[in-house]
């Protein structure tokens, strides 16, 4: 398949104005002339393999950098395949980047109704797109994207059949938890029903003090069911999820699509009794490696049955890494030298680890600094498999795919993205521009001093009096941003700024 100019041109239009233009046109006109081909036109369809960790940050794995912490399963998968470094995640937190992972499209789009199911009638889905052309479909884990029910957490509503949730967004079969594994209802649920559920022993949801739930401070509490709940081990979800997609791999005949959700390492921190002390970051890091073994397991049944060159496997998370106390005081930064947390706006917020494996056609053991978002998934699947998408399908997305196959390439696909913390910046070649003081996040900058980071704009966690209105960072040359070029560049600011809000305008519009 032959890149088309005039998709490049489309592609690359954001770029022509301001000072950044002058770079467009040799960049279209480089792709241009680049031939590349579908994964199903170099043999048959690939399968699919989708993980995505939560809150695994892009130093708690051992491709990149972590030292307190083994993970010898998700680094296989780096040896085998490729590695962005510039990945991220189209949120700083996890729902809203679930959402846009299955559409292409940022999460502001949505518009969910009084039902809690995120999805309506004109969003174009991952699952749906490949089960159309014959891709069985499953997933395994968390789906935190609502289950549409009339009432949020009413007593004795999960007795009957639970409608609109992952079967209706596109997958044959589910074997979910409604959210994480700090909220309830702390079951299963197989396709549409409780798994193992008795109506003879009511699943009773409410939102008082937990009195199954062993956590303190959690979310709300469920009980009755007991069966559904003992089916429900909270210390060994990871490992249960992985051992039932490795037996569903083995009952497909036809292509498939595996979207695996895990749990860890978001918190509440409870790995397994065998994991616990395995590492030596605390909590944190035994959970990480009690994940990497549930990957681990995956990868065994691939290997098992002959799937490991035919089959795509992409590993990654829904955003950064947390502050973990217990894991800083063994050495350990979920981040390594990044700026920001989870929820943050500044790069540790959304910055993530990103692995892409097909033996077939991704060389093995490559690396790749070009920009990523985890939006550009669905176009990418869609153009390894072959497979056209529908018209309006991933507004918010590019293939990546011919950077995948080639991942040398000196050019990249995408230039631009919206970085969405509690505030929303934007990340332009190599600028980023906050138009705003601070991370941008949920937790403010109490870990600062404590995780030894520093920012011009601040005396340790104290913002400093003169610090410039919005931040400016060439992200290429100081990853940590450490230094805001806010008042040096104001040209570059006026242009950010402005392109921003154009972006947004747009978006909102559509």
């Amino acid at each position: 398949m032959k890149i088309r100019l005039s998709r490049l041109c489309r592609l690359c239009a954001p770029y022509w104005g301001g000072w950044f233009g002058r770079f467009a046109m040799p960049l279209a006109l480089a792709l241009a002339v680049l031939t590349v081909r579908t994964g199903a036109q170099a043999g048959e369809r690939p399968n699919i393999v989708l993980m995505l960790a939560d809150d695994l940050g892009y130093g708690d794995v051992g491709f990149m950098g972590a030292t307190k912490i083994r993970t010898p399963n998700i680094d296989r998968l780096a040896a085998e395949g490729l590695c962005f470094t510039d990945a991220h995640s189209p949120s700083a937190v996890c729902q809203p980047t679930r959402y846009a992972v299955l559409t292409g499209r940022n999460y502001w789009r949505a518009t969910r109704t009084g039902n809690g199911f995120y999805f309506q009638g004109d969003e174009i889905l991952m699952p749906e797109v490949l089960r159309e052309q014959g891709y069985a479909t499953a997933i395994f884990g968390k789906w935190h994207l609502g289950w549409g029910l009339d009432r949020q957490w009413p007593e004795g509503m999960w007795d009957a059949p639970i409608s609109h949730g992952p079967n209706q967004a596109g997958f044959d079969y589910s074997f979910a938890q409604a959210s994480g594994h700090e909220w309830p209802p702390f079951v299963f649920v197989e396709n549409d029903r409780v798994y193992r559920g008795d109506p003879a022993d009511p699943l009773i949801i409410t939102r008082k003090n937990p009195d199954y739930w062993p956590y303190a401070g959690g979310q709300g509490s469920s009980h009755g069911a007991a069966a559904a709940h003992a089916a429900y081990d909270v210390t060994r979800l990871d490992l249960e999820i992985a051992r039932r997609a490795s037996d569903w791999i083995r009952e497909q005949e036809s292509p498939f699509f595996l979207y695996l959700p895990f749990f860890a390492p978001h918190v509440p921190l409870m790995p397994s009794e065998e994991f616990k002390g395995t590492s030596e970051a605390g909590l944190l890091g035994d959970f990480i490696q009690q994940l990497d073994y549930a990957v681990g397991i995956v990868l065994a049944g691939l290997d098992e049955l002959g799937l490991t060159e035919n089959t795509l496997v992409v590993f990654t998370s829904d955003n950064g890494g947390c502050y973990i106390q217990s894991a800083m005081d063994a050495g350990h930064h979920s981040m390594g030298p990044i700026l920001g947390l989870k929820g943050d706006a500044w790069e540790g917020g959304h910055r993530v680890p990103f692995i892409a494996r097909w033996p077939d056609r991704i060389p093995a053991g490559s690396r790749s600094d070009h920009l990523l978002s985890l939006t550009d998934l669905l176009p990418t699947f869609a153009a390894a498999s072959g497979v056209t998408l529908p018209r309006h399908a991933a507004p918010d997305g590019l293939n990546q795919w011919p950077l995948w196959e080639q991942p040398g390439l000196p050019v990249s696909i995408r230039n631009e993205m919206i970085y969405d913390g509690r505030g929303k910046a934007l990340r332009h070649g190599d600028w980023v521009y906050l138009p705003f003081q601070g991370p941008g996040g949920l937790f403010g900058t109490f870990y600062m001093e404590q995780m030894g980071y520093e920012n011009s704009d601040f005396d340790g966690k104290t913002l400093r009096p003169d610090a410039p209105p919005g931040q400016l960072y060439n992200i290429r040359e100081n990853l940590a941003q450490t230094t805001n070029l806010y008042h040096q560049y104001p040209e570059i600011v006026a242009f950010l700024d402005a392109r921003l809000r154009e972006i947004l305008r747009q978006n909102q519009s559509k």
